[in-house]
């Protein structure tokens, strides 16, 4: 087998684990064919030497396409008004045609706390602002908790046009909505993301594990992307307001993401 057939073997198997993982599967029934296949892989297994440096080399492979790429265009935009402009009407993937407007995003220009949703909601829609109505009201109470105001905040969405109803948004219309996700978390530069919303977490940490799985820690943004922002974001996956007012036993978990981002916020 050569090099990059095992390579494409490896991440083959390494999403085949990752889709196991998120359904709950954490161990495997010990059969006559894995039997043979395990005894078959140690009797033919390369010398210690060699399976760090491949191990390496994958390593180093999954991180080259792990990281999110900033549109060149974009890079050129030096205010967020300079990339709603580029933005413009958008029409670029099928969500204009569910939309009324186009929810951009609203706060200051350097927020230390950067809020990411899944898409506009129907009230935002009709707004122009993310986090209208009860979730958006629930959300002031949540930042007061920790000391900050919307106004210190800077939300936006993972997509910017509402999907409709409650339709999640396609692969292809959120890596249409990226470069300039990218690009507003580039110029607003803030100390941590969180993100309300499984796709919103999902997206932006390379990973199919469920919210719940995800939570309550940090993790590193910027070794994920190509910028100049190394060590200066981290990402907190967390709850939406709306989900939190259908089930009100969430809330413990999502006050404990809170002290954290405060925690975080204050060092």
């Amino acid at each position: 087998m050569t090099q990059q057939s095992r390579t494409e073997l490896l991440e083959e198997i390494s999403k085949l684990l990752r889709y196991h993982d998120s359904l709950g599967i954490k161990e495997y029934p010990r059969t006559q064919i894995l039997e043979r296949f395990l005894n078959k892989q140690t009797k033919s297994s390369p010398s210690p030497a060699r399976s760090k440096q491949q191990g390496t080399e994958q390593k180093a492979l999954q991180t080259e396409k792990n990281k999110h790429i900033f549109d060149p265009g974009l890079a050129k935009k030096v205010t967020l008004q300079d990339v709603r402009h580029e933005l413009g009407d958008c029409q670029r993937c099928p969500l204009h045609k569910t939309r009324t407007n186009i929810v951009f995003g609203q706060g200051p220009a350097k927020a230390k706390l950067m809020i990411v949703a899944d898409a506009p909601s129907r009230e935002d829609d009709q707004l122009t602002a993310p986090f209208q109505g009860d979730a958006g009201n629930l959300l002031e109470k949540m930042l007061a908790a920790i000391g900050l105001s919307r106004e210190n905040v800077y939300v936006t969405t993972l997509v910017k046009c509402f999907p409709g109803g409650d339709v999640k948004p396609a692969e292809n219309e959120m890596k249409t909505c990226l470069p300039f996700l990218f690009r507003q978390i580039e110029l607003i530069c803030p100390t941590v993301i969180c993100t309300m919303g499984m796709l919103a977490a999902q997206t932006l940490l390379h990973s199919r594990k469920s919210l719940f799985q995800m939570r309550g820690r940090y993790y590193n943004f910027n070794d994920l992307c190509n910028s100049k922002l190394k060590d200066k974001i981290v990402i907190m996956p967390s709850l939406h307001p709306s989900l939190l007012l259908e089930n009100s036993e969430l809330k413990k978990a999502s006050w404990q993401d809170l002290q954290m981002i405060q925690k975080k916020l204050e060092e």
